[in-house]
């Protein structure tokens, strides 16, 4: 028996939560669907239908960190607005560059004969793409990641034994990207930015803040979700010798986004069903194990970008490298085995491969 209480607790997650948390989720989404963890004085959600609602409920915002710095009806009017068309807007621009970016991870992948899969494509494709986007060098991208790295982690629950954080990566990358804002080149994406902030006199902090959301969460979390999803594709060749079928886009996102819950602070007080949230409390909705509940419509899309007000702006970016991706890694993958085992990141909020050991197949 799984119970919820000692879920979120402040001890360490463990191996077996970090390699598989979702038989834990689905036992707290059964037993206590809405749950509150006293220690913490913050809410857990896991059904989907109070997820979606609470999702699109205006009394909740996003808490520090995980969204922009500028939370202005101007910037969200102008920057944030024009930024969520142009990445729907830019397919074939964006399809470009993150095939050039797959061509030459894959060549690395090739080079190498297998390796570890998490650095030489899952980290680095998305990287790849961004720095193109952002007008980037290269030689800058190792430590910008690691630094960004930060921000990923800071995202998990406090525990018992977590890794400390080094230097805030928010201040660094503060600190890079005033620079980089006076000196990138003028790609599409940056001339859009400073044509923005131009027309409609904004600070420059709020600017420096937008170059360092988009590349740190442009490269993060689908950094992780790849992973995720070449652990399944390797996983799966192997159990059935090479030959799997082709999965959706949307299935891969639903089962394998690494972010397990979205967070949210409560900006008012609100109830749903017994549950009655205090402002101030924090409130994890757990998409996680949503996406893997039997209830409802099973091909329902994935909460994984978020609904409402705060929608991920960068979803089509994130879905266009997952989909450019697939066929070439699936084919790959028939050729490949695992050398060792999946290693995943202990963390109760981040479920994340961070370590994907392959050889060519038949190559000793």
């Amino acid at each position: 028996m799984i119970a919820p209480a000692p879920l979120f607790g402040p001890g360490a997650p463990g191996a077996d939560y970090a390699r598989d948390p979702f038989p834990y989720l689905a036992r707290l989404r059964d037993m206590a669907p809405r749950y509150h963890a006293p220690e913490r004085d913050a809410w857990f959600f896991s059904a989907r239908a109070d997820i979606a609602t609470l999702l699109r409920d205006d009394r909740l915002g996003v808490t520090q960190g995980t969204s922009f710095a500028d939370r202005s009806d101007s910037f969200r009017a102008t920057v944030v607005r024009r930024l969520r068309g142009w990445f729907s807007s830019s397919g074939p621009m964006l399809s470009q560059t993150v095939s050039t970016a797959l061509d030459d991870c894959l060549a690395m992948v090739a080079a190498h004969g297998g390796g570890d899969l998490v650095p030489l494509l899952a980290q680095a494709l998305p990287a790849r793409v961004m720095a193109s986007l952002l007008g980037i060098p290269a030689s800058d991208l190792p430590a910008l990641q690691q630094v960004s790295e930060g921000l990923l982690q800071g995202f998990d629950l406090e525990w018992e034994g977590r890794p400390a954080l080094a230097a805030p990566a928010s201040q660094v990358l503060a600190l890079y990207f005033q620079k980089h804002w006076r000196l990138a080149p003028a790609t599409e994406l940056m001339g859009l930015l400073r044509a923005t902030q131009a027309e409609f006199d904004l600070p420059q902090a709020s600017m420096v803040d937008t170059c360092s959301k988009l590349f740190s969460a442009g490269t993060t979390t689908t950094a992780a979700a790849i992973a995720n999803i070449l652990a399944r594709l390797i996983e799966a060749a192997g159990v059935a010798n090479g030959s799997i079928e082709r999965p959706t886009v949307e299935e891969l996102l639903r089962l394998d986004t690494p972010l397990l819950a979205l967070k949210r602070v409560a900006l008012a007080e609100l109830q749903i069903g017994e549950a009655v949230i205090r402002p101030g409390q924090k409130v994890y909705l757990l998409v996680g194990s949503a996406h893997r509940t039997s209830e409802g419509d099973a091909a329902a899309a994935p909460l994984t970008f978020g609904l409402g007000r705060y929608h991920c702006l960068g979803a089509a970016l994130a879905r266009l490298e997952i989909e450019v991706m697939l066929d070439p890694m699936q084919k790959l993958a028939a050729r490949m085995r695992l050398s060792g085992p999946v290693q995943w990141r202990e963390s109760w909020l981040l479920h994340e491969a961070r370590s994907i050991l392959v050889k060519t197949h038949g190559v000793s």
